[in-house]
């Protein structure tokens, strides 16, 4: 009787799975225009969910001749420089939209996108030990830097396909949890006040 193995998961570093590259690079602050023509995703923008608060992006104008790298859905956004490093999937984005220098944009190569999905990948990246791998090798005393050497040599697992969107499936439930959860209590704190209001006549 022939002994079973275990099924080990593959491992690759993530410059091979994906292209690495800056964001735009925007000299000093970017400016925003109420009739810009681009879109522009900063750091203040995301959320350590994963997700893109597309509500807060603002517009600007650029003067480069040169075609940006316009993002593209699919796309993961890597917080290269400030106090966390996280990560947020581009999803249902806007035409002609760019990210801030401080991000290290991340595309799947074409040979890799039917092994591994964006949204395991950011999934990936956020988890624990991706972020201790960043936390040790992080630069600088206030102003933490991760080094785009050191985000290629990050090893990324590839999981079966169907483990990977169930993983996915799971994280994308617990946010919804969290959010509902934080709906409830900030409508309690709303009512608790207008009980406050009403019994002590402020």
């Amino acid at each position: 009787m022939k002994a079973q193995t275990k099924h080990v998961a593959q491992s690759l570093l993530l410059h091979e799975l994906a292209d690495i590259r800056l964001g735009h690079p925007f000299r000093g602050s970017i400016k925003q225009y109420a009739d810009g023509t681009v879109n522009v995703i900063q750091v203040r923008d995301t959320e350590i969910t994963g997700e893109i608060n597309h509500d807060s992006i603002v517009k600007t104008n650029l003067k480069t001749k040169k075609q940006p790298d316009w993002l593209q859905n699919g796309d993961v956004l890597f917080v290269a420089k400030g106090a966390k490093h996280h990560c947020v999937l581009v999803e249902n984005i806007k035409e002609q939209t760019v990210c801030s220098p401080h991000f290290f944009l991340v595309r799947l190569k074409p040979e890799y996108r039917a092994l591994i999905s964006p949204n395991f990948l950011c999934w990936q990246l956020n988890q624990q030990p991706a972020q201790r791998y960043f936390k040790t090798t992080a630069e600088g005393s206030m102003y933490l830097s991760i080094r785009r050497q050191v985000l290629e040599s990050v090893p990324i697992k590839l999981l079966e396909i169907e483990k990977q969107n169930r993983l996915t499936a799971l994280h994308q439930c617990g946010v919804k949890e969290q959010k509902a959860l934080k709906k409830l209590i900030q409508n309690r704190q709303q009512q608790l006040e207008a009980i406050a209001l009403q019994e002590l006549g402020i």
